[in-house]
Formats: structure tokens, sequence, C-alpha cells
């Protein structure tokens, strides 16, 4: 699967420090802290020579913006390494400078390696007492990171969740699929002679809507989270075996869905507890409709009031 592209500032620091972290060993990594007077144009290296520089670009769909918002970013930054030479030199203490590296999300285009690594012989030739004579700058992405990437999914600790809610076209196509019909069918004996249609029409949406949202959560822990996405499956698939075999403790269809949605959130908040609320309870709410869908959770003519 292809790695994600967009990405906060503060959040892909975060991240980048752990890929830097997996590969240099986090003991011979120092982050540099920018509350005093900045980073100097630095956001951590290592005890080996290498000086780390983020950043995730805003545009991530077109290549020659992100492209250019890179090479000004490097065009900003090296220049400091001059700049703040004295404070830069107590920070290395002796440890000579091999590499300066712009750590992005993804590379697309090699103008910008270029770019850098002009910029990087540009500074060699400046003679800076702490650059080793074969110092070079550089701009990795995460495709250099496969390795630590995998391991960090291996261990759960992959890419934050980020799981952007349907759109309304998404939520209108499945809902002219068999998706809609049947969460038309069971809404309609469960609260159709109590509510007015519109609100069904409300409730049905948002019912789609949460069920897109859990297949893409659900997508994304797979991918990303593989331990997280057992926990939750395992959860899941407890919780529908319980109903299954035991059925719910009312008859009435209002407080069966309430009843499943507090056991799903309930069982999710135990086995995933490092999510947030507001994506536990999107899944619980989607596994309903899934359930809704797959019939697990029926209402038959007969249970209606």
């Amino acid at each position: 699967m292809a790695n994600r592209r967009e990405w906060q500032g503060d959040e892909w620091q975060e991240f980048a420090l752990q890929l830097v972290q997996r590969r240099h060993g986090a003991e011979n990594v120092q982050i540099v802290p920018d509350k005093v007077k900045g980073d100097a144009g630095l956001e951590f290296f290592t005890t080996c020579g290498c000086l780390y520089q983020c950043y995730a670009p805003e545009e991530v769909s077109d290549v020659k913006k992100a492209a250019s918002a890179m090479k000004a970013k490097a065009g900003r930054d090296i220049p400091k390494l001059t700049k703040n030479k004295e404070i830069i030199e107590k920070l290395l203490a002796g440890k000579p400078a091999r590499r300066w590296i712009l750590l992005c999300p993804f590379l697309d285009d090699k103008e910008v390696v270029a770019s850098i690594r002009n910029r990087g012989l540009l500074l060699k030739g400046t003679n800076l007492g702490f650059l080793t004579a074969d110092f070079e700058a550089l701009c990795h992405s995460q495709s250099d990171f496969q390795a630590e990437i995998d391991q960090l999914k291996s261990l759960s600790l992959g890419p934050p969740l980020s799981v952007p809610l349907p759109t309304a076209e998404q939520v209108r196509d499945a809902g002219s699929t068999e998706i809609g019909t049947r969460i038309d069918e069971k809404l309609g004996r469960a609260v159709g002679a109590r509510i007015r249609p519109d609100q069904i029409v409300k409730m049905r949406e948002e019912y789609i809507k949460a069920h897109l949202h859990r297949e893409n959560a659900l997508g994304q822990l797979r991918d990303n989270h593989a331990i997280l996405w057992e926990r939750a499956f395992e959860a899941i698939e407890a919780e529908e075996a319980r109903l299954i075999a035991v059925g719910a403790s009312s008859t009435i269809p209002g407080q069966q869905l309430q009843e499943s949605m507090n056991r799903i959130e309930a069982s999710l908040k135990q086995a995933l507890p490092m999510l947030s609320p507001g994506i536990l309870t999107r899944i619980a709410l989607g596994t309903i409709s899934d359930w809704l869908i797959r019939c697990p959770l029926d209402f038959p003519e007969g249970d209606l009031p």
C-alpha cells in the first residue's frame, strides 16, 4: 500500500522522529528544542553525523508545487547552518556533520534532489568547521525508510490514524446500492411507524456514512496497525457472536440498537484505549450499520409493538 502523503507539520515531525530513532537507535538521536530562539535549522541530529530537518508540503497532488515548496524549504534552512554555526558547533560538541537531510513524506521530482545537493556543495565550499570532507545534502522520504515503517506497523506504532469522513457523493452513491436498500428495510420496520419520513432519511444517511467510515478506519488499522486491527476485529466479532447466540435483551427495536451500540463501544474502548473516542464511536455506529445490512441485527414484523 502507498504511504500516506498528506500530513500536518507537527504530526509529520513526530512520525519522522520515530523513523529516525528506529534507524539510528533512539539513544543516538538528539532532538533540537525550538522554544528558545528556534531550532537553528535542525529538528534533530544523530551521533553518526546526520542533521535532519523535516518538512511536510501542504500541496500533495500537484508535483510541481510540492517540489517548489521542498526546494524553498531547503533554500531557507541550509543557509541556517552558516548563520547558526556557533550554536550548531556547541550542539554537535565535536561530532562532525556528514549529511544534512530534508525528510519529507514523499519525493516525486528529481529536481528537488539536484537543488538540495547543489546547495550542499555550496555550503561545503564555505569551509564550515563542523562539516566533513564528504558532506552531502540530501532529500529523503518515507520510501527511504520503508523497513522502519514496516517495523513500526508490526508494533502498531505506524502512521497516526487519519480517517476522513465520507463525502456527500460517496454517501449518495452507497445509498443507491444494496447497502441503502437493506438499511431502508430495517429502519422502516424498526422506527417507520413512530417518526417522520424525513427523519428516517437522515438516520439512513448517518448509518451509511458510519458504515463507510468504519470500513475506512478498519482498513487503515489493517494496513498500518496490524495488532490494533486484530483487537478491533476480535472485539466486534465476539459481540456479533454474542448477539447471534443470545439475542438482544429487549424486543423493542430502538432499545436493541442502543444496547448493541453501547456494548460495541465499550468493547472497542477496552480493546483500543489509544484511539480517540470519536473514532471509536464511529466504528461502533458503523458496525451497527454493517449488522443491519448483513442481518445479525434484525427486526421481524412480529416483534414490533
